[in-house]
């Protein structure tokens, strides 16, 4: 699994424009969101594979994509501007 590191700040707004982009940009489908006091998990479904969206409040916003997605990484990170 490849993780995308995309903030070292935890910042819950961030982290909802974030998905908003992903979202948009990837034509995926939440498929599930889970929100606690410190952590956030969203898993988006894109193209047959699910990417999470992760908040942890000490190590900030990144997102999860399993292994084979390269594609699929290479686009997150063209959306968010990262290289």
């Amino acid at each position: 699994m490849a993780t995308i590191e995309i903030s070292e700040i935890s910042d819950w707004q961030l982290f909802e424009n974030v998905a908003q982009v992903l979202e948009q940009g990837l034509g995926g489908c939440w498929k599930e969101k889970i929100d606690g006091l410190d952590q956030r998990y969203w898993d988006l479904e894109v193209e047959e594979q699910v990417l999470t969206l992760h908040l942890e409040h000490y190590l900030g916003i990144s997102v999860f994509v399993p292994d084979g997605a390269d594609e699929i990484a290479q686009r997150v990170r063209t959306l968010l501007n990262l290289f």
